[in-house]
């Protein structure tokens, strides 16, 4: 009769104690995902740096975009400056038929040291 109301118990304890466990890994479930899931904190995290990268290069442009807006506005017949426009010319090759053009490497041309 030992066995069989150990048995017993054991069963009993079973039944009481299968809800708390199935809880128990559910949140463990959703726990884990909150933190690795395709939208948990770690892909989240991964995100703003993402974005603050993004941010700089934004910048970045921005100012490279304002160096080459005040380069056209230099350019456009209203206001145009002879220097620029000469300097312009020659970097494309053009140039009169007594002149000779030299040109100077620059220094994303030039050779490592």
């Amino acid at each position: 009769m030992a066995i069989g109301g150990g048995r017993r118990t054991w069963r009993r304890g079973l039944r009481r104690a299968w809800p708390p466990l199935l809880l128990l890994l559910v949140l463990l479930y959703f726990g884990i995902q909150a933190m690795r899931g395709e939208r948990g904190l770690y892909a989240w995290l991964a995100v703003q740096d993402d974005t603050r990268d993004l941010q700089g290069e934004l910048e970045r442009l921005k100012g490279e975009r304002v160096r080459l807006e005040q380069r056209v506005q230099q350019l456009r017949q209203e206001s145009i400056d002879p220097d620029r426009l000469e300097e312009e010319l020659r970097k494309l090759g053009y140039a009169g038929p007594d002149e000779l053009i030299i040109l100077e490497p620059n220094d994303e041309d030039a050779p490592p040291p």
